[in-house]
């Protein structure tokens, strides 16, 4: 049995559980479309504390980065190499909240982003946050496989993104703070100059 065969077979099973309960679809939706938007409030959270706003930063561009390259690299090459797999169930008519791609079905960038954050809030001992991402990310997970949004291979595929999007992090955390940095200085110092310059009439 090949592990596509497996994946269909594992996806079907876990779909099975909502196909014929509404109530359960509108649950599975709901943990399926909403977690992803923890994001933005757990980001501005950060910001206004003044002790993680680099880290608030440094996560958001390590998921614009997750999401925006790796995940749309890996989708490209395996659409290259292997062909085109559309999302499981999309047929059943039910579509994602504002960031619906039916076209690509793998990897989810959901997973991939919500695990990458999640990795990176347990690295910056942001606790109370990353355990809620990690249990925003296994909810979203499973509840994107029971609506028929990704096959099972497409969030293990997230995952592995995430993870690996993840290492990059750390192994350019010091560089990249270094930089922000530099840049903060470059605006901070320009600004000051532009506001306290005489004024010549």
């Amino acid at each position: 049995m090949s592990l596509i065969v497996v994946d269909q077979n594992l996806t079907e099973e876990m779909y099975r559980f909502t196909r014929d309960n509404l109530a359960l679809q509108k649950i599975a939706y709901i943990f399926a479309s909403y977690p992803i938007f923890l994001l933005p409030i757990a980001l501005v959270w950060l910001v206004w504390q003044k002790t993680s706003r680099w880290v608030a930063v440094k996560i958001f561009i390590g998921a614009i980065f997750t999401w925006q390259v790796m995940s749309k690299l890996a989708g490209e090459f395996f659409y290259t190499q292997f062909g085109f797999r559309d999302r499981p169930f999309a047929f059943a008519g039910i579509k994602e909240l504002l960031l619906e791609q039916p076209q690509k079905a793998f990897p989810s960038d959901h997973a991939a982003v919500l695990l990458f954050v999640t990795c990176a809030l347990f690295y910056y001992r942001q606790k109370t946050w990353a355990w809620i991402f990690l249990v925003a990310t296994v909810l979203s997970s499973i509840a994107r496989v029971a609506i028929g949004f990704h096959f099972v291979g497409d969030i293990l595929g997230g995952w592995l993104i995430g993870v690996i999007g993840f290492g990059l992090l750390v192994a350019l955390d010091r560089p990249l703070q270094r930089l922000l940095e530099k840049i903060w200085n470059l605006v901070s110092r320009k600004k000051y100059q532009s506001t306290n310059a005489p004024e010549t009439s």
